[in-house]
């Protein structure tokens, strides 16, 4: 097996277990909210007994912030200590930690992943499909006669 691929293995397990953890939280929920901040994670997921702790707590902290920038999870407070992230009860997120199991939870990030990626890219080719269309000139060689 190659580093790269290596990496990705580990990489996948790391987010396997980032979301086991998430869903024993959502599992063991007694109020509206649970929060948690990267090294915490890192921590209960027994990853710094690795030998590169650091670039492991990266993948996490990368991770969380993909949920985020796909909205399955929200930054609930930034302070000195880094960020601190949550998860509302009754959201899809949570819902879907609730009634699937990680392996199916992933699958479902990396297709919303892929789906939101073609979608924002087919929405970038109209947009400047538009834009050409609406420019005067464009069609002819005006802009540099």
């Amino acid at each position: 097996m190659t580093v790269s691929e290596n990496l990705m293995v580990d990489t996948k397990k790391v987010k396997i277990l980032i979301l086991q953890m998430l869903k024993d939280m959502v599992l063991n929920a007694k109020g509206q909210l649970i929060t948690f901040r990267p090294a915490k994670v890192a921590q209960d997921i027994s990853i710094w007994t690795r030998k590169s702790p650091r670039s492991e707590s990266v993948i996490v902290r990368n991770f969380l912030e993909e949920l985020v920038e796909l909205g399955l999870i929200r930054v609930i407070k930034r302070s000195a200590r880094g960020k601190v992230y949550g998860i509302m009860r009754n959201t899809e997120f949570w819902l879907i930690l609730e009634h699937n199991n990680v392996h199916e939870i992933l699958s479902f990030i990396d297709g919303y992943k892929s789906a939101r990626r073609s979608n924002t890219s087919i929405n970038m080719l109209r947009e400047l499909t538009n834009a050409q269309k609406n420019k005067p000139g464009t069609d002819s060689h005006e802009w540099w006669e």
